[in-house]
């Protein structure tokens, strides 16, 4: 293999790694049914409800229809309905962070062998390969080292957005006297 083409390819896969997205590591559940698969009772959770106050307590009781919460103070009961939002502390998935750091030590292996190569001439394509592969494989431990060390607060549920204004009702006002819009709105 030559300098070149191990260079090319090098690069090659740094870019293809760069430019790919990741897929989504969280799971986003959007009714409580499905939401018994993301948490137990006795997970720590943010649950913030529809007038947008949040909540921080421990799972006491989840069914399809309502979730319990034990703050410090007490034991809260929400409908679905009621909460538009609940998070919780995940660990980041650690594919990211190794497909991060393995296209950084791919780039430093390559900007390695390039350096290698105009050194000790071209025929350098084995040390070129071992050396790429050796800094892709500590970039990767490094990207994982650091993705576990980052805990996340994410979002495990969103609730079905509610309308607000539920009527609306314009009405004519025409007499003599007066001429105008009647405009009744109901929540």
């Amino acid at each position: 293999m030559t300098y070149r083409s191990t260079f090319s390819a090098a690069v090659l896969f740094t870019a293809f790694l760069m430019v790919c997205p990741q897929p989504a590591s969280a799971q986003e559940a959007r009714s409580f049914e499905q939401l018994q698969l993301l948490v137990k009772p006795g997970d720590r959770i943010f649950l913030t409800d529809s007038t947008g106050k949040v909540t921080e307590g421990r799972v006491a009781d989840l069914s399809k229809t309502s979730l319990s919460v034990k703050t410090k103070s007490a034991i809260t009961n929400w409908a679905e309905a009621d909460v538009m939002q609940i998070r919780k502390w995940r660990q980041d998935s650690l594919k990211n962070g190794a497909a991060i750091g393995t296209g950084v030590g791919l780039g430093i292996g390559a900007l390695g062998a390039l350096a290698w190569c105009r050194e000790y001439g071209d025929d350098c394509g084995a040390e070129v390969a071992a050396g790429v592969a050796v800094y892709a494989g500590i970039g990767a431990a490094i990207g994982i080292g650091i993705d576990a060390l980052i805990p996340a607060k994410q979002t495990i549920f969103t609730g079905v957005p509610r309308t607000a204004l539920k009527g609306l009702r314009v009405k004519p006002l025409v007499s003599n006297a007066r001429k105008g819009v009647a405009v009744a709105f109901s929540f």
